[in-house]
């Protein structure tokens, strides 16, 4: 019969690999558990089984992890064609900036995509950052850098005429104002942060979503008819796209001129294209989910 202290020193070297497998195991599950999610508070709209032609309004609530989430800044220049769109994405920016602020403090990765201004970036390490993603290849034959068109086969038309182009007021020497390229930049009341990313480009917002493993995509900016529904990295895409994609409502605006049709004002033109995209393409939310505030609202004066 072997003596007891060999049996000890053949057996003892497997024991402590088993607790310190065990301990380490525990040590992640406790990591997985310990993961901070943040509650989305969403709304979207539903075809009533009980009445034809009408939509219910459902309102549920999801739990996101902040490190496996986006919000895609949509446009925020610092001018535009139109003055007064100009000063409400002026109004807007700071309450913006906040919600941003917030968002990124809770691990959130943060996309400026101020279309048309790559130029002013160049040499910004947040655009040279988005452009060395590494790439990776959308769905075979998908037009990831494309304008993406109001969809007859997946949505109603859309509830304002913007044909006109939208603007609601005369420019400050009380003439309509003269459709141009106006902006150069993002408004400078939005901060873009080390570990933001800059790019207008549809590819680069799915490398970014692919290589960050992001789940859930917030989009916010302007303008709501236009760029945040039809640009190639805003609502259109990532919901055919098949993502988890939210506008966040009142942090967004349209271009829309009261005297054309519907006839109604600004603010109930805007209400009225969110309800659009409730209905067809993404729920909403608002910035209170980030900040613990009241959601924002324009001074309708």
């Amino acid at each position: 019969m072997r003596p007891l202290f060999y049996l000890i020193f053949i057996c003892l070297p497997t024991l402590i690999l088993s607790c310190q497998s065990a301990q380490k195991e525990e040590q992640k599950s406790n990591a997985v558990s310990e993961v901070k999610t943040v509650s989305i508070n969403l709304r979207k709209k539903v075809k009533s089984e009980s009445e034809a032609n009408s939509w219910e309004t459902v309102e549920y609530t999801e739990s996101w992890d902040p490190k496996r989430t986006a919000i895609i800044v949509t446009d925020m220049w610092d001018r535009h064609w139109c003055e007064s769109a100009t000063q409400r994405v002026a109004e807007l920016a700071p309450v913006m900036n906040k919600t941003l602020n917030n968002a990124r403090e809770m691990g959130v990765t943060i996309i400026h995509a101020p279309s048309g201004t790559m130029d002013f970036y160049i040499d910004a390490p947040q655009r040279k950052a988005a452009m060395q993603i590494p790439s990776h290849k959308a769905p075979e034959g998908f037009p990831i850098d494309d304008w993406c068109y109001l969809d007859k086969n997946k949505e109603a038309a859309l509830p304002i005429d913007d044909s006109d182009g939208g603007c609601d007021r005369p420019c400050a020497d009380g003439e309509p104002c003269e459709e141009m390229t106006a902006w150069s930049r993002q408004t400078a009341d939005i901060s873009i942060e080390d570990k933001d990313f800059i790019t207008d480009q549809g590819q680069e917002v799915y490398n970014i979503m692919v290589e960050n493993n992001i789940d859930h995509i917030v989009v916010m900016g302007v303008h709501l008819n236009m760029c945040v529904l039809g640009r190639p990295f805003a609502i259109r895409q990532l919901a055919n796209l098949d993502k988890n994609v939210v506008l966040m409502r009142d942090m967004t605006d349209t271009m829309y001129n009261p005297e054309m049709p519907p006839y109604v004002d600004h603010f109930e033109g805007t209400l009225l294209v969110i309800d659009h995209v409730e209905k067809y393409w993404a729920p909403t939310m608002v910035s209170t989910d980030f900040t613990g505030d009241t959601a924002f609202a324009f001074n309708e004066k």
